[in-house]
């Protein structure tokens, strides 16, 4: 069956699901979700790994995002293969208000030495005057409504580029994962097909291409 949006139900149900007993309904339209959007050209792995990432991908079961993974607390997730080891990915999660669509940065972990992809998102952003880099994200911000998770303060596309800039991973705290991208309510998801988790990775895609293609290639010295 083809993926069919996220209804209030569903997110109720997320109320109740862990790791151990996923939401039923829930995890059926993840797996219909994740098959849907590996049926994309940009999504294929062939495709993918040549055009995007500009070198070979192991996939899983032959597709670009991984399989669903659930949280043991009311959350589950799916990301593009490898995309935790070259800490950015293109992620999907969803909590029992929300669905998170966008680039998820993994920061501590790194497959060989290189510059993280958050640091480097951070500088690209940080250069002055506004270079296309900047001044591209901005507007993809504030024409989508892009948010920070776990900061939904940050409510503007000035304050969301302000609060990335100014982020300090916390030392010695292990693994952070950092969002930015749609934060989706129950009444915005009710109206999302796949093609509308394709159009907001549409929007995101050339950060991401510029984050792996760029990551290990330059060197910022510290100020």
């Amino acid at each position: 069956m083809p993926f069919v949006p996220f209804t209030s139900n569903d997110f109720a149900a997320m109320n109740n699901a862990t790791a151990a007993a996923p939401a039923d309904e829930v995890n059926r339209k993840v797996v219909e979700l994740r098959r849907d959007l590996c049926s994309f050209p940009e999504f294929q792995l062939e495709f993918f790994g040549k055009r995007i990432r500009r070198r070979q991908m192991r996939g899983s079961d032959g597709l670009v995002f991984g399989r669903p993974r659930w949280d043991v607390d009311r959350h589950w997730y799916l990301f593009n293969v490898g995309g935790d080891q070259d800490q950015v990915q293109l992620n999907i999660g969803m909590w029992p208000t929300y669905i998170r669509v966008g680039l998820g940065f993994q920061i501590g972990r790194q497959v060989s030495p290189k510059m993280p992809a958050f640091q480097l998102f951070q500088t690209f952003l940080g250069i002055r005057p506004p270079l296309p880099f900047r001044d591209a994200f901005y507007r993809v911000v504030e024409r989508n409504g892009l948010r920070i998770e776990g900061e939904e303060a940050a409510s503007t596309a000035a304050d969301v580029l302000s609060r990335v800039e100014t982020y300090v991973v916390p030392p010695d705290s292990g693994p952070v994962f950092v969002f930015v991208g749609a934060l989706w309510d129950v009444h915005t998801a009710r109206g999302k097909t796949a093609e509308g988790y394709r159009a907001m990775f549409h929007e995101l895609m050339p950060f991401y291409e510029e984050l792996i293609l760029a990551g290990g290639r330059y060197f910022f010295s510290a100020p």
